[in-house]
């Protein structure tokens, strides 16, 4: 297929160029090294670029990203252009506020409410290599003390799942379900949780904001807390809900039996939806 002039993609800047022809040469030499050398050489060479983060301006501050793979540190920097919505509604938060990220990746509005520095952040991410950097990620920002980071998944009771995952592709969205056009085989053991286990069981403070991005548990995961979503302290929860989906009705309904009812939705690729306590 022919691409008309307004179509054609930008040329590539020469510096960039310049640096995968370097980068090409760097690779080959260490593959002429001998295994144990290039072991070494090659691991020293790995830490020192994760170490060396990218950082973005905010409307709260700057943000560090620690860069791995190819979508790691892209996800923090398209953070404000991809779900504007997610921002605003962040920013709105009450001071002194307990925020769950659900379904949290790399961490991109974990790390964003976190900056505000009156947000304790619950945050819940099951494939193991997204979690190493929404980890790496608090501790490049100094969150320790903001950010709790579970490596746990969330679902309608506490049990163990296998989760659909590569851990060499980092920052990408994985399943429980079957996903073989992915190209994913790889497997990974996942304790799964209830919200209202969590919290009546295990002490975890009941969240004031719940944002869940979890494609096809949403619905497990609003089962596993039936009492939490009554509590008056929830005060919204934003949420994939797309009207013309049996499954995205069923969510609203759910919502609006326990008292939350929708105020906003933003589209980008999905519908999500902010639900907030009805007065």
């Amino acid at each position: 297929m022919v691409k008309h002039a307004d179509e054609r993609e930008e040329p590539e800047d020469p510096e960039v160029t310049y640096i995968k022809r370097q980068f090409k040469l760097l690779l080959y030499r260490l593959l002429l090294l001998p295994d144990s050398l290039r072991a070494r050489l090659q691991g020293h060479l790995t830490q020192v670029l994760l170490s060396r983060s990218v950082t973005m301006d905010t409307p709260q501050g700057k943000l560090s990203f620690v860069t791995l793979g190819r979508s790691g540190a892209g996800r923090g920097m398209t953070m404000l252009t991809k779900q504007p919505m997610t921002i605003d509604w962040i920013d709105r938060f009450d001071p002194g506020s307990v925020f769950w990220d659900v379904g949290a990746n790399v961490g991109v509005y974990t790390l964003y409410a976190a900056l505000r520095g009156d947000t304790r952040v619950m945050a819940f991410e099951p494939a193991a290599v997204n979690y190493f950097l929404l980890t790496a990620n608090c501790e490049a920002n100094g969150f320790d003390d903001r950010v709790q980071c579970l490596l746990a998944g969330l679902g309608h009771q506490n049990t163990l799942a296998t989760l659909e995952v590569s851990q060499f592709a980092p920052a990408d969205s994985f399943g429980f379900r079957n996903k073989e056009h992915r190209g994913y085989r790889g497997k990974q053991a996942v304790l799964m949780f209830a919200i209202d286990q969590l919290i009546e069981e295990y002490g975890l403070p009941c969240p004031n904001y719940v944002k869940i991005d979890v494609p096809g548990l949403s619905e497990d995961i609003l089962a596993g807390a039936a009492r939490t979503l009554k509590r008056p302290e929830l005060r919204e929860m934003h949420i994939e809900a797309r009207e013309d989906s049996a499954g995205g009705r069923r969510i609203m309904e759910a919502l609006k039996r326990s008292g939350l009812v929708p105020k906003g939705s933003h589209s980008h690729g999905s519908t999500d939806r902010i639900f907030v306590r009805a007065r």
